[in-house]
């Protein structure tokens, strides 16, 4: 999905030239001169559950997990559903901690019950070109030339076996993005807590040259280091959400408060307010809603911030473009 508005690049700008902070009514950014929005299909989106048969071998396991199915104003009869992969994205944070860190985005795949299978395929294709062109830029450490093997899920682990292209190259950073960037892709569904990785069907007890120990299974909280202090889990980025827009994540904040914007497509503010996580010490989860209303799919950006202790500045900026519909 191309980038629509460039809300981040402009939001530290503008609060410095106001005296007041950014308010509900104000112009962040305008609209692309002759702009029009990418054309999507997506009208509505529910919340549906699947059932995913997985097999590694002669030994089936049956698992839940829990997607969004997206109806279409297309004519073609073949249904869709929404599935997060997680890739990285340049910015969110600050100056001793500049990323890029991990993003949930949002894929339309065809209906199946794989679910957990299609979603790893997607995480293997990477960014799109014009995602990979933005401003930020998404990006992957997954090897585009890695094979997925099978995923098995039994009992909350996630058992997932990829050839070894998946550890070729080099450097830590590299090395631990991809194995939180499955971890991440695997964890959104419910079922899955955990995960083990295999290559070529032989379990990793140490992973590539790096040296990185995997005698394990790994969950979300082994990378902290890669999330960004405010993870918007849901609305995904580019993803369809309908109003109230719910917002849900992780945050580790000063005293467990951050705020949150809401801009239309013209860079307008039509909202504004801050949030709580459930922790005041370290990690914590929120969830929180959006009042809006839509008459038809619009687009609109959610941008989520915190105020450094030290100086006050704005920090842990990230952006969500999605599109809003009825």
């Amino acid at each position: 999905m191309k980038r629509l508005a460039m809300l981040i690049l402009t939001l530290g700008m503008a609060a410095a030239a106001c005296a007041e902070p950014i308010g509900e009514g104000q112009v962040l950014t305008t609209r692309p001169a002759g702009g029009g929005g990418d054309e999507v299909t997506t009208t509505a989106a529910a919340t549906t559950t699947t059932t995913t048969p997985t097999t590694t071998g002669p030994e089936v396991t049956t698992t839940t997990a829990t997607a969004t199915t997206v109806a279409t104003t297309t004519t073609s009869a073949v249904e869709t559903m929404g599935v997060k992969v997680y890739f990285l994205l340049d910015g969110g944070g600050s100056d001793y901690r500049p990323g890029p860190f991990l993003v949930p985005v949002y894929r339309e795949i065809p209906q199946t019950q794989a679910v957990a299978t299609a979603a790893m395929r997607e995480l293997i294709v990477g960014p799109t070109a014009d995602e990979r062109a933005g401003v930020p830029a998404l990006s992957s450490a997954v090897p585009a030339d890695t094979m997925l093997l099978g995923i098995n899920i039994e009992g909350g682990l996630a058992t997932v076996d990829l050839s070894r292209e998946f550890e070729a190259g080099g450097g830590t950073f590299s090395m631990a993005a991809r194995l939180a960037q499955v971890v991440l892709t695997m964890t959104q569904f419910p079922t899955v807590q955990l995960v083990e990785f295999h290559l070529d069907g032989e379990p990793v007890s140490i992973f590539s040259s790096e040296g990185i120990i995997m005698d394990h299974p790994v969950g979300r909280e082994d990378f902290r280091d890669l999330t960004p202090l405010i993870l918007v889990d849901d609305p995904a980025y580019g993803a369809p959400a309908s109003c109230p827009l719910r917002v849900r994540g992780v945050a580790a904040v000063f005293e467990a408060q951050f705020n949150w914007l809401l801009a239309d497509w013209d860079g307008r503010v039509v909202a504004e307010g801050s949030a709580m996580t459930d922790n005041g010490m370290g990690w914590g989860s929120f969830e929180f809603s959006i009042p809006c209303s839509v008459e038809e799919r619009e687009f609109a950006s959610l941008i989520v911030f915190d105020y450094s202790a030290r100086d006050g500045t704005q920090e842990n900026i990230r952006e969500h473009p999605i599109w809003l519909t009825p």
